[in-house]
């Protein structure tokens, strides 16, 4: 072996070593903070509440009216009509958005 190769398989072998220590320190973190434990997720019902009243409320339509308004306005002026079909598709996402957030804060293992 040339003396090249040697060198290249030692920094190869010093990163290595990098990432072993770097994944060996993170696992040691999450076992030293075994105080951290999932709750019921109560702490978090006001903001899902607000976020949902939000979305679902004169906030969200307000919003959706908004996007679908500047991109009529933006395909109009440009002439491309995927201004207007991101604003579609923004506004339906904002209705669909309220679903996710519910099932994720509502999920159980």
């Amino acid at each position: 072996m040339n003396q090249m190769h040697l060198a290249s398989m030692k920094v190869e072998a010093q990163q290595w070593v990098k990432a072993l220590m770097f994944v060996g320190l993170i696992l040691a973190l999450m076992m030293l903070a075994t105080h951290a434990y999932a709750s019921d997720g109560a702490e978090f019902q006001a903001a899902s509440d607000k976020f949902e009243s939000w979305v679902k409320g004169n906030l969200g339509k307000l919003a959706a009216f908004i996007a679908l308004a500047v991109g009529a306005v933006v395909a109009a002026v440009k002439k491309d009509w995927s201004w207007f079909f991101g604003a579609v598709v923004l506004s339906i996402g904002m209705g669909i958005l309220i679903g996710i957030v519910n099932a994720s804060f509502t999920a159980t293992i």
